[in-house]
């Protein structure tokens, strides 16, 4: 139940009004802004992007920490993800928006067409070539995770895997995709971290 003060917020709110000098947002209580360094898929050139940095179940994970107090999953496992994530969406963003991503699920890994050009062509085939190097089950994981941003219970209910598996499931397949990224980019890449 809202205490008084939160019921006058909400009013306000909903009028419009300022609170705390700042026009008040609902979906901006949930954001966590930040930076973030993208390529441009038509020129391949990096340019600054404002992002929602709560929106990935990986940020979740990624501020917890394990038995030992050591986070959860290092930094480069969560770039890892993010890079799987926006290759995914630079992926969509092609000549053929409405792509059935469900193929890249289990035994049905595959890189998609070939022949389209530019940065969406191109994130296509890193999307396919890193979840043909995951597997079908860690594949499996990661792209939901990652990509669809499905949270671990969802997942692993979708993939009938026992309860509070699917922490261990990603963070294997988390290890392995920095694993690819840094044989196919290099370890300083800007992939990773």
């Amino acid at each position: 139940m809202p205490t008084p003060a939160g019921r006058a917020a909400l009013r306000r709110m909903l009028k419009g009004e300022s609170i705390g000098g700042e026009v008040a947002d609902h979906a901006d209580q949930h954001r966590l802004w930040g930076e973030r360094v993208l390529d441009d898929p038509k020129d391949g050139r990096s340019r600054r992007t404002r992002v929602n940095l709560a929106e990935s179940p990986l940020q979740v994970l990624a501020r917890r920490s394990d038995a030992n107090g050591q986070p959860f999953l290092s930094p480069g496992m969560v770039a890892a993800g993010e890079r799987l994530r926006e290759d995914f969406e630079l992926a969509q963003m092609g000549p053929r928006v409405t792509q059935n991503w469900e193929g890249f699920l289990t035994a049905g890994i595959d890189a998609g067409a070939r022949g389209f050009s530019g940065g969406s062509g191109t994130a296509r085939e890193r999307v396919g070539a890193a979840l043909r190097d995951l597997g079908p089950e860690l594949g499996d994981v990661a792209l939901r995770v990652c990509c669809f941003l499905e949270g671990l219970e969802m997942t692993e209910r979708r993939l009938g895997w026992p309860a509070r598996s699917g922490k261990l499931g990603l963070k294997l397949a988390l290890i392995r995709l920095e694993r690819h990224y840094q044989e196919h980019y290099g370890p300083r890449s800007r992939l990773i971290g």
